[in-house]
């Protein structure tokens, strides 16, 4: 993996060389026997100044601000979270769950918002988990460093969606803090730790204001954030799916799906007339997975809107399974509908990072 970030022995090296007095003439222009000029004063260098420490790597134990320290930064999440603020303080800061259907059964599911785009791609932004390398291929996150993030919500390129890439600890760490990039290009020109490895892998890890809680359902409390770094701060991201939303890349880009928003087949009224407004619930193609992803993906929270207006008749209610409206190809793409279910269609442009819940209770 090529190493994007700034060589920071070059950095240090230059700013060594700034403090020495290389410019000014190293013997006297005065003939050798002449007596110094009245007002002349004998210019003696500087000692060099000694080695920098480390600019952004701090010590074992360094307490991480929280970015609500930053009202600035604090600001910039909750505007940009793709949280609806309204419902979000109404709920008491709890990301509510709302129902759904998918694979002929009812699910749950947490609404974040729109998905960035980049032309019909979904953006995905890294984070870096800390690892034990044991030299044959196989790395251990390790559980005492918190993940870091490379951007908040209103950053370019942030995402929720975030590619897992491991970072390799050396013999020489010994706990240090590394809580924003620049901490860990540093650690890497310091030998600290290694090279990032890509594990091909990604899963959805929102980045929510301080304080926000995550409605699990059931008995179950709400859950707490997980704290994380970003930006030389902590901050709180909801750790979605478990071990069966951590999902392969898909020709090393992030899979979509879609979700189909009824309109209903059946007028009412007076005079009858068909309602143009959407059905609450939607139709997920990607549903609840059966087993944990071997090398496809079997999951996706991103899915692009697709309006149907049902056939003739057709009420949404009984509609329970993407199957049951659309055929599709290998890929997932839409090859054809079923007339007796879907009079037309409209796939959007809309793209939602809608989470749905794999387990009652759990995240």
């Amino acid at each position: 993996m090529t190493n994007q970030y700034p060589t920071w022995t070059n950095v240090l090296l230059a700013a060594g060389l700034a403090g020495c007095n290389m410019i000014g003439p190293r013997v006297s222009d005065e003939a050798p026997d002449a007596p110094p000029a009245p007002d002349a004063t004998i210019e003696i260098d500087a000692a060099p100044d000694a080695p920098a420490g480390p600019m952004y790597v701090r010590p074992a134990g360094t307490v991480v601000p929280s970015i609500a320290d930053s009202a600035e930064l604090a600001s910039q999440i909750k505007i940009f979270d793709g949280l609806n603020d309204g419902a979000l303080a109404t709920a008491g800061g709890v990301v509510t769950r709302s129902p759904g259907k998918a694979n002929g059964a009812a699910v749950m599911f947490w609404n974040f918002g729109a998905a960035p785009l980049d032309g019909n791609f979904a953006i995905s932004a890294p984070v870096y988990v800390l690892a034990d390398d044991d030299g044959a291929g196989t790395l251990t996150p390790r559980t005492d460093h918190p993940y870091l993030l490379d951007s908040i919500p209103g950053d370019a390129r942030y995402s929720p969606i975030r590619r897992i890439v491991y970072v390799p600890v050396t013999a020489t760490y010994a706990g240090e803090v590394l809580s924003s990039v620049e901490a860990l290009a540093e650690a890497i020109e310091l030998g600290i730790v290694g090279e990032p490895k890509p594990a091909g892998t990604w899963r959805n890890l929102p980045v929510v204001p301080v304080g926000t809680r995550l409605e699990l359902g059931g008995v179950a409390a709400p859950m707490d954030a997980l704290p994380v770094y970003a930006r030389g701060y902590r901050v709180d991201v909801f750790p979605l799916g478990g071990a069966l939303g951590i999902q392969p890349l898909r020709n090393n880009g992030i899979p979509t799906g879609q979700e189909d928003r009824l309109l209903s087949g059946v007028a009412t009224g007076t005079p009858p007339v068909m309602s143009t407004t959407l059905d609450a619930q939607p139709v997920f193609q990607y549903g609840i997975p059966a087993a944990p992803p071997t090398t496809a993906f079997n999951y996706t929270p991103l899915a692009f809107q697709v309006e149907v207006r049902l056939a003739s008749g057709v009420d949404p209610t009984t509609i329970t399974a993407d199957s049951a409206l659309f055929r599709r190809g290998t890929t997932g793409a839409i090859s054809g509908y079923y007339p007796t279910s879907v009079a037309s269609y409209t796939v959007t442009t809309t793209l939602s990072n809608k989470q749905v819940q794999f387990a009652e209770g759990a995240p």
